[in-house]
């Protein structure tokens, strides 16, 4: 795929923000900042984004494009209902771990101001619930798990969604990936008990 000059151009602003936002925080960057990092003017910066603020909705925007995109290829690949589920979890929060630092920046803004990026957050947590939805699907339509979940379809995937959230917000304080993977495998695998075709729990 070749880029046009705008698309290379915004690219490299927005690898420029990112490293910054990185390295100094949101508040400490300006766009006189990236536009140096770049060896741009600050115009350059203006006729692509009308402020800081929009570059950075437009890097979370990207981070998380890479992180839906990871996930969907992992779950695809993955053969069975069960797998999709551990492959889903695990690949989301390995993909989380690489942008530790702006995912970190991303809560601190949010918890400032709750109003920030919340339809980002709302695009990101309905591509989720989809995903999980369509793995859901595919484990009734293959017989893994009990046709009685048909009937838990409109909540399921809010619960798996919850239960395995709590594990983000543990990596990034915690920082102990193998730690929570370990739990996080238990958690998965919990779940799945009560999902299965054979299972004795009661829906």
């Amino acid at each position: 795929m070749i880029l046009t000059r705008d698309e290379i151009i915004k690219e490299e602003i927005l690898a420029a923000a990112q490293r910054l936002f990185q390295q100094f925080g949101i508040k400490k960057t300006t766009m006189e900042d990236i536009a140096k990092n770049i060896c741009k003017g600050k115009s350059t910066l203006y006729y692509y984004y009308c402020s800081k603020e929009e570059i950075f909705d437009a890097v979370v925007h990207k981070e998380m494009e890479e992180v839906c995109g990871k996930t969907r290829q992992a779950v695809e690949l993955a053969p069975t209902a069960e797998a999709k589920l551990k492959a889903y979890s695990i690949t989301k929060m390995q993909t989380l771990r690489r942008m530790s630092n702006l995912y970190h920046m991303v809560r601190l803004e949010m918890l400032e101001d709750p109003t920030s990026h919340h339809h980002l957050h709302k695009e990101y947590e309905g591509r989720e619930i989809n995903l999980i939805t369509q793995i859901l699907q595919f484990g009734i339509d293959n017989g893994e798990f009990h046709e009685r979940l048909y009937d838990k379809m409109d909540i399921m995937p809010y619960i798996i969604m919850s239960s395995l959230k709590g594990f983000e917000f543990d990596l990034f304080s915690s920082n102990k990936f193998e730690v929570i993977e370990n739990r996080l495998d238990a958690v998965v695998d919990l779940l799945l008990k009560g999902l299965k075709n054979n299972a004795c729990v009661s829906m």
